[in-house]
């Protein structure tokens, strides 16, 4: 992790002082989607739901599995039955009991067909029963997987309270087990949150916790620079690259710089010509300077992306010598052979933040006669034109989506939805409609297949039949970087940018005018 210092308002003399103990204020660049953690797929609403809910097991920071709502677990030989000894005394923040029976009934919602909830396809497809004796969850899955436990480790794997959902008011209001407990939630403004008195683990910091947002990202560095913030993320890499080596300033805060597993990408459309054709998808991806897209819009903060997989996923394929240069000469060819060598026009639909992207992917395109034309949506709209299904994207000529993902440590959620021929759009994120019989098996045989060399190969092989066939173009692995005031310590970023601050704590500000 490396480590910059964020330099602000000078301080007119050397002082060290405590803390502020009752609140902490965290900023976003989007607001909270639901209060339903199962209801959700958006980093940034993982952030704010983190303090509130708890999973049976966790990721450290290494990716091993950690205890939390679960104390232990065992597994049987054929690797179908997972037994949980759920841990004893954990209330839900409306005072019920989080006991065995409570678990399995958040997961019988999770698992009914006829509950429309966004983060439960993955967890659906995998758990074919679960049922509590005594104190024990018993879970019976579909089929061997081998990540059922990160997983359970998901926010949408998250136990909620099961008069919480009877009273039909989760997703504006969190209810679970966490060190907070949620407050209100002003939709325009903030998400606000109090401690917990009564949770079981070690008690949370701060009296308060405050969430807030801008899409601006000179809202963010302000904030942090002036106090409105105690914690921003995701700083833009332009501030924390100007705020490199200025020792002699005033130190206000941190930045840290943190290797993500966000992958950015750009989906194509195998339903509209000429992407239909898998040399034209292919001679689209030569043409992309994935090293000048790191460069110039991350500026370094990243790496290169050229395999369908992020680099925590063991088997994960890195770019060869000068693949994540363009190789405009191989590109060209490809058009030729696929009758396009005069070039030809697609559209492309954004969000604000991606329309830089884009804009380097509408240069790159042009040098071998392809034009992009930029389509940019707000959010909401976005949403409905990246998920249309595929007679509305040919009526409307859509042909690429340029988004991103993240699910870290989980190879077959960061392949199933993307590429699986049941994850066509607007089912989930098969936005540009792949079919491929023989990498949907794999998919599905890698699943199964225990780590090791034999479940490398199979995502080899996977990563390779997709390089082959382009339905999306990898581009870049983010970094996550986000600021902290001094005086805050505790404070992490999971591998898929999510924030974590449940565990925050004031600690002594220093600070002192710059000599």
């Amino acid at each position: 992790m490396r480590i910059y210092l964020l330099m602000g308002v000078m301080m007119s003399a050397p002082m060290v002082r405590a803390a502020d103990t009752s609140s902490l204020t965290v900023m976003l660049t989007e607001a909270p989607r639901s209060m339903d953690p199962a209801d959700q797929n958006a980093t940034a609403t993982r952030s704010v739901l983190d303090p509130f809910y708890e999973t049976l097991v966790s990721l450290d920071q290494n990716g091993g599995i950690v205890p939390v709502l679960a104390s232990s677990w065992s597994i049987s030989d054929d690797r179908l039955e997972w037994r949980f000894h759920i841990r004893p005394a954990v209330l839900f923040h409306d005072g019920t009991t989080c006991d065995a029976a409570a678990v399995v009934a958040s997961f019988h919602r999770l698992l009914d067909p006829a509950v429309p909830l966004a983060g439960a396809g993955v967890i659906r497809t995998v758990i074919g029963a679960v049922h509590a004796e005594g104190q024990e969850v018993v879970f019976r899955l579909a089929h061997p997987y081998a990540d059922f436990l990160p997983l359970l480790a998901e926010t949408q794997a998250a136990v909620v309270s099961s008069a919480a959902v009877a009273g039909g008011h989760l997703g504006q209001h969190a209810v679970g087990t966490g060190p907070y407990v949620f407050e209100g939630w002003h939709s325009g403004d903030d998400v606000m949150a109090r401690r917990n008195p009564a949770y079981w683990g070690q008690k949370a910091a701060f009296e308060h916790l405050k969430w807030t947002w801008s899409s601006e990202p000179s809202v963010l560095n302000m904030a942090l620079q002036t106090g409105n913030a105690d914690v921003v993320i995701p700083l833009a890499p332009v501030f924390a690259s100007l705020y490199q080596g200025h020792e002699r300033a005033a130190r206000i805060a941190a930045v840290y710089d943190a290797p993500g597993a966000g992958l950015f990408w750009a989906a194509l459309n195998t339903r509209l010509k000429p992407l239909d054709d898998a040399r034209v998808r292919r001679a689209l991806s030569l043409a992309v300077d994935r090293k000048g897209l790191v460069a110039g819009l991350l500026h370094g903060y990243g790496r290169p992306a050229c395999y369908a997989l992020t680099p925590d996923i063991v088997g994960a394929l890195p770019c060869g010598p000068d693949e994540d240069s363009a190789k405009l000469s191989e590109a060209r060819q490809l058009l030729v052979s696929a009758g396009q060598g005069r070039g030809f026009s697609i559209i492309a639909t954004v969000q604000e933040p991606e329309e830089p992207i884009a804009e380097a992917l509408q240069a790159m395109w042009k040098r071998i006669g392809v034009t992009l034309e930029i389509h940019r949506q707000e959010a909401g709209v976005w949403v409905q034109s990246a998920f249309a299904p595929p007679e509305v994207k040919t009526r409307e000529q859509t042909g690429v989506v340029v988004t991103s993902w993240s699910a870290p440590f989980i190879a077959d959620m960061q392949l199933r939805p993307i590429y699986a021929s049941a994850s066509a759009a607007p089912k989930s994120a098969n936005l540009g409609f792949f079919s491929d019989a023989t990498v949907d098996g794999l998919i599905n045989t890698a699943a199964r297949t225990p780590g090791g060399p034999e479940r490398q190969e199979q995502l080899k092989q996977i990563q390779q039949l997709l390089s082959a066939q382009s339905p999306v173009i990898p581009l870049y692995v983010t970094d996550t970087l986000y600021g902290v005031r001094h005086g805050i310590e505790g404070v992490g970023a999971g591998r898929d940018g999510e924030i974590l601050v449940a565990h925050a704590r004031s600690g002594l500000v220093s600070g002192g005018e710059g000599p």
